[in-house]
């Protein structure tokens, strides 16, 4: 399974016991693959006044600062790895998962319980369709 989830998802997931592969950010920069963010419902309206420049921001105007400092990290010649680290957990990563027939009822023993996540039993959900379950 291929999957483009945001960080804190990619967190949960690989918890799992399964064979995980992931897009590496250390030699790939944001302008050769750009940054993508996910921003949920209930974090899009969220506005606050912690920023530098004294205006109000929301959750895009707090990226778009994350983003400006990374890109200036690295005309500093900050190298990418280091520069990463700027980078809100909402980015999205791609990862792959090949999973075993137990680890796949496990996954979804887990993660389509109505307690789990919503995003990564989103994943779940869309896993079971694509295999037919």
């Amino acid at each position: 399974f291929l999957f483009k989830v945001d960080l804190p998802t990619r967190s949960q997931m690989v918890r799992h016991r399964v064979s995980w592969q992931e897009l590496s950010r250390r030699y790939v920069s944001g302008s050769k693959v750009p940054f993508e963010f996910y921003v949920s419902e209930k974090m899009k309206n969220v506005k606050s006044f912690s920023n530098p420049y004294g205006y109000e921001c929301d959750t895009q105007d707090i990226i778009r600062i994350c983003l400006d400092h990374y890109d200036e990290a690295i005309a500093a010649g900050v190298k990418q790895q280091e520069a990463r680290r700027i980078i809100p957990q909402a980015a999205y990563t791609q990862i792959w998962g090949a999973f075993q027939p137990k680890q796949l009822e496990n996954y979804f023993k887990l993660r389509l319980d109505e307690s789990s996540q919503w995003e990564i039993r989103q994943t779940a959900i869309f896993m079971r369709e694509l295999l037919g379950y």
